[in-house]
């Protein structure tokens, strides 16, 4: 709760120099600004259910912490259109259907920890960072936060090489990044929703468990992302006119989608060797994994294929920073599990 308003005073407060940051100009600052007013005094409540579900997850509620998530999620498809075309609020409207959503998910998870919970409490005497509390906590989250910070650093830089090309490659990337989130973020969640049964085994000292666990995972993650992006390459120009009919921005849109694309069946291998690491202590390789995808090795591949391939080699950067990633990843986790 007090990141959240922490970063909703800070986006209010300096709205206008972080969307120019971002990319917007005469032609979509008005549609960015009213999207982020909203968004920004929603970041509490966005945040605090987002780290909710994990809690309860955590505490083996994993129905309930299902249950949050959807009702912000089903909240938000349905409060959409409503609030885009029938209140016609434009962009806002998308951004106060969010910010709905959220806050209808904390307010199950707030009644969740004050009537059903079994262990936890949200009382704040139990609000403590001694024994170390604080340390692990952010050792443990520190490679996610830094892959979800650094995805908005590499967002203002592709937006910023983009831009020179004109509007509708931005418009387009805006588009990519949404339909490719249903790839990446579908592993992601495979990846993610089995680590406290790393942690436990590991905890309990029961490897083969562990082992059994990463390589079903995998290779969940490999059919997945097999499937998706199979599906995705079919209906890829139908995919892009679900969000947008301008036939130049749809052009760029689906030759973006083929190149984020490529990465799409082994991305998740990535995300559950980063969760092992997690599980097992070794949060720092994992963090390094997490810099170079979207930061210290992203940025600079960018610049440097726009030099060599223009617009091509912008769209391409992400892909082949994926399979550097998924091959480090690789060969550290093997190490480390060498050791154990």
């Amino acid at each position: 709760m007090i990141i959240g308003i922490i970063f909703a005073a800070v986006l209010i407060i300096f709205m206008n120099p972080i969307l120019t940051l971002f990319g917007a100009n005469e032609q979509t600052y008005e549609f960015a600004k009213g999207y982020t007013f909203h968004i920004s005094y929603g970041a509490p409540f966005i945040i605090w259910s987002a780290a909710a579900s994990f809690i309860v997850r955590a505490e083996g509620a994993s129905r309930e912490a299902m249950i949050g998530s959807m009702i912000g999620t089903i909240a938000n498809i349905v409060l959409d259109p409503i609030f885009i075309s029938v209140l016609d609020q434009g962009t806002a409207g998308a951004a106060i259907a969010t910010t709905i959503g959220n806050v209808l998910a904390s307010a199950y998870y707030l009644w969740y920890f004050l009537k059903k919970r079994r262990v936890l409490s949200i009382h704040w005497k139990y609000f403590t960072v001694g024994q170390g509390i604080l340390k692990r906590t952010c050792a443990c989250g520190l490679p996610t936060a830094i892959f979800s910070a650094l995805m908005s650093v590499s967002t203002i830089v592709l937006n910023q090489l983009l831009v020179v090309y004109g509007n509708d490659p931005v418009a387009a990337i805006g588009i990519v990044f949404k339909a490719n989130m249903f790839i990446t973020f579908l592993q992601m969640g495979l990846a993610n929703g089995v680590q406290p049964l790393l942690g436990y085994n590991y905890g309990s000292g029961n490897m083969a468990r562990f082992r059994q666990v990463e390589s079903f995972t995998k290779k969940c993650c490999l059919i997945t992302g097999i499937v998706a992006t199979a599906l995705y390459f079919i209906l890829r120009e139908p995919i892009i006119r679900l969000f947008i009919s301008d036939d130049n921005v749809v052009s760029y849109g689906v030759e973006m989608l083929v190149a984020y694309m490529l990465s799409g069946p082994v991305i998740g291998l990535l995300f559950v060797n980063m969760n092992c690491m997690q599980s097992v202590g070794h949060a720092f390789p994992a963090t390094v994994l997490s810099v170079l995808r979207q930061g210290i090795l992203l940025i600079p591949l960018l610049y440097l294929l726009r030099a060599l391939f223009g617009l091509n080699g912008v769209i391409l950067g992400q892909s082949i920073t994926d399979y550097i990633a998924v091959i480090l990843s690789v060969i550290l986790w093997r190490r480390i599990r060498d050791r154990l």
